[in-house]
Order: C-alpha cells, then structure tokens, then sequence
C-alpha cells in the first residue's frame, strides 16, 4: 500500500490467485505444512525460554532450601517455625511441578505451560504461602520466572488459536473439494445408468410391440379356432351344469321341509331306526359329491315305507299339493333325482373331456407365455421410465449444489491464501 493510500485510508487491490481444481489438494497441502511448521516455529521460539525460566526457578528453590532468615529481620517465632516447617514442602512440591516435561509438539506444549502456572499458584497458595514474608527475594524471582512462562502463554495462544481456525479452514476446503468429486462420480454414473435404462426401454418397447403383433397373428389362427370352440362348448356344459344342479337344488327345497318335521316325529316318538334312515337320505342328498347323492338315494327305498306311515298318521306333515306329489310315491322322489343325479355327471364327464382336450392343446401354453411376457414387458416399461425420472430429479439436485459448494469452497482457499488475497477458481468440473 502506498504512502498516500494510508493516509487517504484507501484500501489496496486485492492480489489475484487462479487456481485449478485438479491442484487444490497440493496447494491445501502446501498451507497445512506451512501452518504447522508456523506453529511448530512459534514452539521452539518460545520453548527455551519457558525452559530458562524453568532453571531458574529451579535454582531459586535449590535456593530456598538452604536459605536463612537476615539476622536484621525481626520475625515472629510463629510465622519463623511455619516457614521453616513450610520451605521443604514448598520445595517438595516445587521440585515435582518443575520436573514436568515440556512438550515440543504445539498443543501439547500450551496444555504443559497452563498446567506449570496452575501448580506453581496452587503451591505458593500452599506450602509457600508464609515463605514470601521471611524470603520475599527468592519468591519475588520464581514470581517473575512464572510471568514468564504466563507470557509465553499467551503468545503461543495468539498462534494456535489462528492455527487452530485455519486448520478449520484446511478441513472445509478438503471436504468440500472431495465432495464436488464425489457429485461428479455420482453424475457420470447415473447418466451412464440413465442412458442404460432408456436404451434397454428402447429395446422392450420394440420387443412388446413385436409380441403383440404374434399373440394377434396366434389368436386368429387354427389352434385358437379349435381352442375358442372347446371353450365355448366348455361354457355350454357350465351353464347347463348349473342348470341340473338348480334343478335338483329345487327338488330338494320341497322335500326339506317334510324331512324336518318327519325328524321331530321320530325325536318325540323315540323311532330311532326312521330317524337314522332319515340322517342317511339327508345328508346324502345334501353332498356336492354325485357318488354321496346316489348313495343317499339308494337309502330312500327302506325309509319311504316309514315315511308313508307317517304321513297317513300325521295330518300336519304334508302341507301342499307339491309336498304331496314328491311324497304320494316312492319313484315321484327317487326318479327326478336320479335324472338329475346322471344329468350332472353326464355334464361332468364331458366338461372333463373338454378340460382335457385343452389342456393338450399347444395353443394354451403358447398364448400363455406370449401374455406373460406383455405382462412382463408391460410393467418393466414404465418401471424403467420411473427410475429415469428419479435419475433425473438426482441429477438436478446435484447441478443446483454445485455453485454453492464451489463458492464455498472458494471462500475456505481465500481464507487459507491471506488477508487481501482474491482467489479464482478454474477447471472445475463440468456438472452440464
């Protein structure tokens, strides 16, 4: 700065500094020795003379220990017997606190110089308390020795406190320079990943587009011709299947309420043999299975004779004219369930023919395939889309980081390079 830029109180133009990202881990490198070896300096600058100090308060104790009282001096016997009761304790301790070893190594070497001003006060508080005012001479001295070592104190303070916040300094711009490299990693690879995707979706999507075309071609041909009629026969046979077990359903609705009553006729009266009849028949017509149906069917001709019987003796277990007509004979029961009996497994037989005859059909486990792969295709398509769109809103957030970590790393380096210092940086790299 110029004579007349001080006395105008102008400030100077900052000193320009470009510096390229590939060489900020050197140059990092560079201020943290140069900050050691700062602190390292400000060390063994001060460290002889914390040590001088050191003999020489050592010498005024060795001093003490063999020292008397000037003969002019009147002393109390009192304060006389303390203190020479308290010179060799004073000593004592003394000699233990002086003998701690002061290190080289900065932070350590404050942390000793704090901790001998602490236990030199705490010994002159105890032991040396007295001492003062029978060898204020010898005490003046180790006085002065220990403002010594407290200036040092403060000295080395000054230096690693700025240490210290450049340190923090190095650690910031280390991070952040690492983690910019990190981001760009992470970029390259996702755009890598996202390229990949859409290239891969290219593909699915021509490959979809093919299997749909076959599975058009497939379905009009002359397997899916015979397949569609197996169907529809099959569908034939279902609703005709229905149909018979509606018709027997039927059957059994009318008779249902003439069996309950018969059941409590034989409960009341104690017949057990009509009531197991009557369990057998029931349960064996009520069966899904056509072999239970006919099983219970085949009971009906032992039990009828019982049931007539009752019907002629109880007025009130036939109440309408359908309840009479399924009971006036045997086969009015037996012959329209025995119809429907071997209708149903007629229709079985044939579904299970039809069943048969598509399973063994190619057509069936081809057309599955072909739609399990559009199903596939289907559903992986737009997963794919989904993950781009992730990459993309990753790759974003990235991008609109960048120039407030690069800022901020630029501030850590300006700190590092000095007061006055601009610093520019260049060769970042490219998030575009």
């Amino acid at each position: 700065m110029g004579f007349f830029d001080k006395l105008l109180g102008r400030s100077a133009e900052p000193e320009e500094t470009e510096l390229a990202f590939p060489d900020i881990p050197a140059w990092i490198s560079e201020k943290e020795r140069a900050i050691h070896e700062e602190a390292d300096s400000a060390v063994r600058e001060s460290r002889p003379r914390v040590c001088a100090a050191l003999q020489e308060m050592q010498g005024m104790v060795d001093a003490l220990k063999g020292a008397k009282p000037e003969e002019n001096v009147v002393l109390h016997p009192k304060l006389l017997r303390v203190v020479e009761q308290g010179v060799p304790r004073y000593a004592a301790a003394m000699e233990k606190t002086l003998s701690l070893s002061v290190s080289e190594v900065p932070g350590e070497y404050y942390d000793g110089c704090v901790e001998l001003i602490s236990q030199i006060a705490k010994n002159t508080r105890g032991p040396g308390r007295y001492i003062v005012n029978v060898f204020p001479g010898q005490m003046k001295e180790i006085r002065i020795q220990t403002d010594v070592i407290g200036r040092e104190v403060n000295a080395i303070s000054g230096v690693l406190a700025k240490s210290r916040e450049q340190s923090g300094w190095v650690d910031e711009a280390t991070e952040t320079h690492a983690l910019l490299l990190a981001k760009k990693s992470q970029l390259v690879e996702i755009q890598l990943q996202a390229a990949h995707l859409a290239e891969k979706n290219d593909t699915m999507a021509a490959e979809l587009s093919a299997l749909k075309h076959d599975l058009q071609i497939y379905m009009g041909g002359p397997e899916a011709m015979e397949y569609d009629a197996l169907m529809a026969r099959q569908a034939v046979y279902g609703g005709e299947l229905r149909e018979a077990d509606a018709d027997y359903k039927q059957i059994l609705s009318r008779s249902a309420n003439v069996f309950r009553k018969a059941v409590h006729i034989c409960e009341q009266s104690g017949d057990t043999e009509t009531h197991a009849l009557l369990k057998a028949v029931r349960s064996g017509l009520e069966s899904p299975s056509s072999v239970e149906r006919a099983r219970g069917l085949a009971v009906y001709p032992s039990l009828f004779p019982r049931l007539a019987r009752m019907i002629r003796e109880n007025d009130t277990l036939i109440k309408n004219k359908d309840e009479m007509a399924l009971f006036s004979e045997q086969d009015a029961f037996i012959v329209p369930l025995t119809d429907a009996i071997a209708r149903a497994e007629e229709l079985n037989t044939e579904s299970a023919r039809v069943a048969d005859d598509l399973s063994s059909l190619s057509f069936v486990g081809k057309k599955a395939e072909l739609e399990e792969k559009i199903h596939l295709l289907t559903e992986q398509i737009p997963a794919n889309a989904a993950q781009i769109n992730d990459i993309q809103d990753i790759t974003d957030d990235i991008r609109a980081s960048v120039p407030e970590q690069a800022e901020h790393l630029r501030l850590n380096l300006e700190h590092l390079a000095g007061e006055g210092v601009h610093v520019t940086l260049i060769q970042i790299p490219d998030f575009s």
